[in-house]
């Protein structure tokens, strides 16, 4: 599965989050208005919405990054003076079951961003680590009262096979290149970024042709 772009709300000023990504993280920003601003990561799309109505929303996405750059990509970070999220004295993440290396960072909203390196995808790099090594948002995290419920609604639309989870607190649907994280609202996110909550969240997926799931905060839809 792939990601196209998700868009997220804002209630801190577009120029801070410009300055972090695309100044810090290094990505291009495709839009720049009033109240939207578009970056470009890899072959997906990251677009922020200031909406006053919402007053500090966060959410939880990752990068794919390529799986020999997990090293460079969490040096890139600490050069940038960007703070790594650690548990118990680890800055880094082993995801045995997953085959894949993470860090865990903030952005000046509050959003809990993630690298990851997944090694199943062999999609090794030869140049050094930047905002151009970022591949895609891989995954887009969904807190819902109903981990179950909602996991049947997305998998009957979309037909994405379940990747993890046991479908009560937790389930990923997708692959490698892109999942939806379907959680528990008030679970912790990992590794210890505070309590899940929805915000509304609209996320472009591929498929072959036009679905839509409208559920609770969330808008999920797919085109060609």
């Amino acid at each position: 599965m792939l990601i196209k772009e998700i868009v997220l709300c804002t209630s801190i000023d577009l120029d801070e989050l410009k300055n972090f990504y695309s100044g810090l993280l290094g990505l291009k920003v495709l839009k720049n208005e009033d109240q939207t601003i578009s970056f470009t990561a890899g072959s997906s799309i990251l677009t922020f919405e200031n909406k006053s109505d919402y007053p500090d929303p966060k959410y939880h996405f990752a990068f794919n990054i390529p799986s020999n750059k997990f090293k460079e990509a969490k040096e890139y970070l600490t050069a940038s003076g960007i703070g790594l999220v650690s548990l118990d004295g680890n800055d880094e993440f082993d995801f045995k079951s997953w085959n894949a290396h993470s860090v865990y960072f903030y952005d000046p909203a509050g959003n809990i961003l993630e690298f990851i390196s997944r090694h199943n995808l062999k999609n090794d790099s030869d140049h050094k680590f930047s905002g151009d090594s970022i591949l895609c948002i891989s995954e887009i995290g969904l807190p819902v009262k109903n981990v179950n419920e909602f996991f049947g609604e997305v998998q009957n639309t979309f037909e994405i096979p379940q990747f993890s989870g046991d479908k009560s607190t937790f389930a990923a649907l997708g692959d490698d290149n892109g999942l939806i994280i379907i959680v528990n609202t008030g679970r912790i996110w990992y590794p210890d970024c505070g309590p899940a909550k929805e915000y509304p969240l609209k996320v472009l997926i591929n498929s072959d042709q036009f679905k839509e799931i409208k559920y609770s905060e969330y808008q999920i839809f797919s085109e060609t």
